[in-house]
């Protein structure tokens, strides 16, 4: 849409389709996507350029309710098919061109799993349904640390034709009286504005995802700009000088919200509010073109440019910036900074050659069922494009059958269980350790540091460490992706314990949930798992072993945060995670379980926190949680958290489907020798257990990714379940001492 509305700025009263231009909305467009730019190309300290979407928002709000106004009151009715052709040929070919651009590199440069998730997305783009696919996506704590989608920008062009679809509807129901074409648009905007702003409030703490990209929560800021233009010309009856007082305030605002805020800003919610106003202010200070407002500066040249091209500059900085970085690795300050010339570059040939020739044609003018067939057969045939790169996906599998790996325990020895990996079997020892007074660990390879209380020869699991050593360096060598890998490449990513399907590992905004009860809920014996979701990780053998030991299983974890009680850098989870440690605590004093299992990965803690040592807050944090829950159980368990991969293991195998070693982390960067060191001294201070699982997992020097037919990871960290259940035998030599001594 270029930047014209009517000439008389009263709906009412407008009954021509005399329109004037308006360059400081050129202007400030040329700010919003300037910011969007400088944000994700993170170039220079605008950390909150984010914000420059909202801006946007506004200004479409305000336009198409200025435009819709004027054609509703003409012809009524009869205008809404015109309104709708004129949105199809301004958005669809310039985004189509984008759309097609993308999936076509995409093919060529991602990871074949990315590849199909793009595909996906090409298709929920067609159907102005991808801010769905996005919210549902990033609610997934695993799923949001993922390579972003080279269209997830397209969630905000999704966001807005939903938008264009309903308003002019509702619109035309409150216009149908004349003589109440003002007060009823307006009380229609200020019930829907209040509504919709409340929602966004209420749920940007405990949804974030689905407030930032879902249209009930963004609503109020397209709604906004409708005030604005429904208040027709009130707001030149505030004197020049202050209306231009009003408008550069909110350009500051715009500009210092764009550098104050940072992704640990809560957002949308209460904060979006800022950037919303400000641009209401800003649009209004420019209603009648009083020269001393910002309109003497949004009206330069370069911004007008800028601001005229700012659609296909947003459609095209975003995959060219994602796909620049999958095809070259992460880009340097330089190499961003031209990924974004390129792609302005790029915005100025689609303006000129698609963009402009489909808006001012004068054959789809002439008819609006023209501009929607044009449109159909633009989003039909990038969906067709989308299925058939699906249909022709790359292989995931290097084409050979591997045998299951066995997981070896020494004689003596008595079946207690057999690993769900298909074909995999485990003999299962009697544990020969302990129970100890004070810890209990296995015997890592030198490089790790770790002391033990007890010697590794009379340590069961240093026993099948041993055994297993052979298994593990044939997975070190393991080159070629086998046929009949356990979970295939194309499930790895949603293989997740049964607690995520039943609601028992919370997500964002959750802080208390229901009691999840797993194995023989009448056993004496109660087992609670409490931690993350590396904690969760290992739900699947503790499964196993509840149900084949007769034990009470209690799971209390959730996503994002860790067990110690630490200060972490995730906005949307840190200020949780206390609470809710807190309510376990009192779900465990009440219960007083037999053990306390407790597992988390290695995290970031938030600024207050820059400057200490990562292990010294590590430590605090532990002696912290330890101190509570130590008086609660019988026994408390530290399971040292597994190895770190060097990135999401199911892509880079996918991609390196003959040479499976790249996908490997060295030892020395997969654990943590000095955290581990922490949560022994932590839990030897305690009287209670540690055991680190950096030895079950890898070799001296390597962590393999595939052993046998068993793919270890589901993504960037957390083991598969076929995983889990294989290494069951180490869990059961762990606890049963506990439990039995």
């Amino acid at each position: 849409m270029t930047s014209t509305i009517p000439a008389t700025s009263n709906p009412a009263a407008s009954t021509t389709h005399t329109s004037q231009f308006r360059g400081d909305i050129e202007g400030l467009r040329a700010i919003a996507v300037l910011a969007v730019l400088a944000y994700h190309a993170k170039l220079g300290p605008l950390h909150g350029g984010y914000i420059g979407v909202d801006v946007f928002f506004v200004i479409s709000g305000y336009l198409i309710t200025s435009l819709l106004l004027r054609d509703l009151l003409l012809s009524g009715p009869q205008a809404l098919p015109g309104f709708w052709a004129r949105r199809a040929r301004r958005l669809l070919p310039g985004s189509f061109v984008v759309l097609v651009a993308t999936l076509v590199v995409g093919r060529f440069v991602l990871d074949p799993l990315s590849q199909r998730d793009l595909m996906r997305d090409g298709l929920a783009a067609t159907t102005f349904t991808v801010n769905i696919v996005f919210a549902h996506r990033q609610n997934d704590y695993l799923a949001s640390q993922l390579a972003p989608s080279p269209l997830l920008h397209f969630w905000s062009l999704a966001l807005e034709e939903q938008f264009y679809l309903g308003w002019p509807l509702l619109l035309l129901a409150a216009t149908t009286f004349r003589r109440r074409a003002r007060w009823l648009p307006a009380a229609l905007i200020g019930v829907l504005m209040a509504g919709s702003l409340i929602l966004c409030i209420r749920m940007t703490p405990q949804h974030q995802p689905a407030a930032f990209f879902l249209l009930p929560t963004r609503a109020w800021e397209l709604l906004a700009g409708a005030a604005l233009a429904v208040a027709g010309t009130v707001p030149n009856r505030i004197p020049g000088a202050i209306r231009a007082c009003a408008g550069w305030l909110g350009l500051a605002v715009i500009v210092a919200t764009t550098a104050t805020f940072s992704d640990l800003t809560r957002f949308p919610g209460v904060a979006a509010i800022l950037p919303v106003s400000a641009t209401v202010l800003v649009l209004a200070a420019g209603t009648d073109g009083y020269r001393f407002g910002p309109t003497t500066l949004l009206n330069r040249r370069p911004l007008t440019w800028v601001g005229t091209r700012s659609y296909g500059i947003y459609l095209w900085h975003w995959p060219v910036l994602v796909l620049a970085a999958a095809r070259f690795g992460p880009l340097s300050p330089l190499e961003r900074f031209a990924a974004v010339g390129f792609a302005v570059l790029l915005a100025a040939g689609s303006y000129r050659f698609v963009e402009n020739p489909a808006r001012r044609s004068v054959w789809l003018g002439a008819r609006a069922r023209r501009s929607f067939a044009v449109g159909a057969s633009l989003g039909l045939t990038a969906a067709g494009l989308a299925a058939v790169l699906i249909l022709l996906s790359p292989s995931l599998t290097g084409g050979r059958v591997a045998a299951s790996p066995t997981l070896v325990v020494p004689a003596p020895t008595t079946t207690l269980a057999q690993s769900n990996v298909p074909g995999t079997t485990a003999e299962i020892a009697t544990p020969s350790i302990t129970s100890p007074t004070a810890s209990t660990t296995t015997a890592p390879p030198a490089t790790t540091a770790i002391s033990t209380t007890q010697p590794a020869s009379d340590s069961a699991i240093a026993a099948m460490i041993a055994a297993n050593a052979a298994t593990l360096q044939q997975g070190v060598i393991t080159e070629i992706v086998p046929s009949n890998l356990s979970p295939s490449l194309a499930k790895a990513r949603s293989d997740t314990p049964k607690i995520y399907a039943d609601g028992c590992i919370l997500s964002n905004g959750q802080v208390a949930g229901k009691d999840c009860f797993y194995g023989d809920t009448s056993s004496a014996i109660t087992i609670a798992l409490f931690g993350d979701s590396h904690a969760a990780q290992w739900f699947p053998a503790l499964q196993e072993m509840a149900v084949q030991n007769h034990w009470r299983l209690d799971v209390r974890t959730k996503k994002g945060c860790p067990m110690a009680d630490i200060p972490i850098a995730d906005p949307a989870r840190g200020p949780e995670c206390g609470p809710w440690r807190k309510k376990v605590i009192a779900q465990l004093t009440a219960e007083h379980p037999d053990l306390i299992i407790m597992s988390a990965y290695r995290y970031t803690t938030t600024r207050s926190a820059i400057g200490a040592n990562p292990d010294d807050v590590w430590r605090n944090g532990m002696q912290t949680t330890l101190d509570e829950m130590r008086p609660l159980a019988k026994n408390v368990l530290v399971l040292g958290d597994t190895p770190t991969p060097l990135n999401d293991v199911p892509g880079c195998v996918a991609s390196h489907l003959r040479h499976v070693s790249a996908c490997m982390n060295p030892r020395a960067a997969a654990v943590m020798p000095g955290r581990l060191a922490v949560e022994l001294d932590a839990a030897v201070a305690h009287g209670a257990t540690f055991v680190p699982t950096g030895d079950w997992l890898c070799t001296s020097s390597e962590c393999p990714v595939v052993i046998g037919n068993l793919l270890v990871y589901r993504d960037n960290s957390h083991m598969t379940t076929a995983t889990s259940l294989w290494l069951e035998p180490y869990l059961q030599a762990a606890i049963t001492p506990l439990l039995t001594g």
